[in-house]
């Protein structure tokens, strides 16, 4: 029964091993602070022009490029946090905002590797790396559960040690969630 633990255990960790780097690494940035918008590339521009009502992608998109500036790969336009409409994609975005009479915002956004990076830890990205995420979470969980059976069955003389560090994790974990929200 060990050895099947200890294959899962082994296998699993293995094929999940880049993941879990980017997550510790990750989660270490933006705890200390670092954010998607890290190392972003931004520039704002200034269309004055009269737009109709829908054509505002379409403006934006003909200032972008007869000002050889790089269109985004997905033009599909969604509503941002802002209010502004945005085309494009996670690494690279473009969106267009009402400034004032006839007078738009047009703004370029390039992320860093690390504000991509970011962007995949918060599931800000496409689905895809999404499916991974969830399936690394389910295999910490397997990881967790093999290591520890593997432990239990085969070390047998320090067990309670074991058990006691296993005590000692869970108090810790949960005295000091319950001092970071109080």
């Amino acid at each position: 029964m060990t050895k099947q633990f200890r294959n899962i255990h082994i296998y699993l960790s293995l094929f999940f091993l880049p993941v879990a780097l980017m997550y510790a690494l990750t989660g270490v940035l933006y705890i200390s602070g670092f954010n998607q918008d890290s190392g972003a590339t931004k520039k704002t521009y200034i269309l004055n022009a009269e737009i109709a009502k829908g054509g505002e992608v379409e403006a934006m998109l003909n200032y972008l490029q007869s000002n050889n500036i790089p269109l985004p790969s997905k033009t599909e336009p969604t509503l941002n946090k802002r209010g502004a409409l945005s085309v494009g994609g996670a690494h690279y975005s473009a969106s267009i905002a009402k400034s004032g009479e006839n007078q738009w915002t047009i703004t370029t956004l390039e992320r860093s590797f690390i504000g991509d990076l970011i962007i995949l830890h918060k599931a800000k990205a496409k689905w895809y790396f999404d499916v991974l995420a969830i399936g690394f979470g389910i295999t910490m969980v397997l990881l967790y559960l093999s290591g520890l059976m593997i432990t239990l069955f085969n070390s047998k003389k320090n067990r309670n040690i074991q058990y006691g560090t296993i005590l000692a994790g869970c108090l810790v974990s949960i005295v000091l969630g319950i001092l970071s929200v109080m």
